[in-house]
């Protein structure tokens, strides 16, 4: 079941996303930097706790819109995050669709992101294809 999909949602519509030992991700505002289109987004801060329940609100959204039984809801949403988990303690980044971007910094510290830290944007150049392997030679 793919419920990472209605973690946005639940987010523009409640103003808050509660993940069972993770954290809580909470709409206050908006963000003060300016994307680079002209737009200013919401700004969603983040505040991890490895206690934090299980949000019986959001296994009910879900299960609403997936059309399911909420017990299979939370079943995926434990699945969900504890792949989350692991892929944090291995040290990588981790992305919550549509929310944002999960990392462990020095001290074990779970820190969020809207932007992927890792990924660097790189231009790419049109590059001059010798004559001797121009793809006509090979035709």
């Amino acid at each position: 079941m793919k419920i990472a999909q209605h973690f946005r949602a639940f987010l523009e519509r409640y103003h808050y996303l509660q993940l069972a030992r993770i954290g809580r991700f909470e709409v206050v505002g908006e963000n003060p930097i300016v994307s680079e289109n002209g737009e200013s987004g919401k700004w969603i801060a983040f505040v991890a706790n490895k206690n934090q329940p299980e949000d019986r609100q959001l296994v009910e959204f879900i299960s609403e819109n997936m059309r399911v039984e909420s017990c299979i809801t939370v079943s995926d949403l434990d699945s969900f995050i504890n792949s989350l988990k692991e892929l944090l303690i291995q040290g990588f980044e981790v992305e919550i669709p549509g929310v944002g971007f999960l990392h462990f910094e020095p001290n074990n510290i779970l820190k969020f992101s809207g932007k992927n830290l890792y990924k660097r944007t790189i231009q790419k150049r049109w590059k001059r294809t010798p004559a001797s392997m121009s793809p006509s030679f090979w035709l």
